[in-house]
């Protein structure tokens, strides 16, 4: 547990100091993140039904079937946003020991997000609730294939 404490801390600094001073250096930039799924069109529709992400381009070859997803209103807005992607990827088992490697998403509403994950089929490993004294809040969830996601709601802005 405390570990994953530990990994939240540093993934919340690096999603809340996100264009900051620490730009990465030219060249390089982050283009997706991966998880699998032993139905990966499956998986594909849980992402969309709880995080509004748009199929962008689709991958078949023989045994494989790869998924990528993105943020945008519509598929062709998604398909042109720049952001990193979500790539779902066919894995051979759902059957996941590891609890460390998953997708971390920030919400503005993170009891609605965690509603939308239930919804469409994902579960929550507990309520929501304040990550320390750093005025935000987080919560893990776990989507049909077994994929482990956190959920991070930053500080609201201090009212002058």
């Amino acid at each position: 547990m405390t570990q994953c404490i530990a990994r939240a801390v540093i993934a919340a600094a690096v999603l809340l100091g996100a264009g900051a001073a620490g730009a990465a250096p030219p060249g390089v930039s982050l283009t997706a993140g991966r998880v699998g799924a032993e139905d990966v069109a499956a998986a594909a529709k849980f992402y969309e039904a709880a995080f509004g992400l748009k199929e962008v381009t689709r991958l078949e070859f023989p045994g494989m079937l790869e998924i990528m997803l993105n943020f945008g209103d519509t598929a062709d807005a998604a398909r042109a946003n720049a952001s990193p992607r979500v790539i779902i990827m066919r894995r051979a088992s759902d059957a996941l020991k590891d609890p460390v490697p998953h997708l971390l998403f920030n919400v503005t509403d993170i009891a609605a997000a965690a509603a939308a994950v239930k919804a469409a089929g994902g579960s929550m490993d507990g309520d929501p609730r304040p990550f320390g004294n750093a005025g935000m809040m987080i919560a893990f969830a776990v989507d049909p294939a077994g994929n482990r996601l956190e959920l991070i709601q930053p500080p609201k802005p201090s009212k002058p």
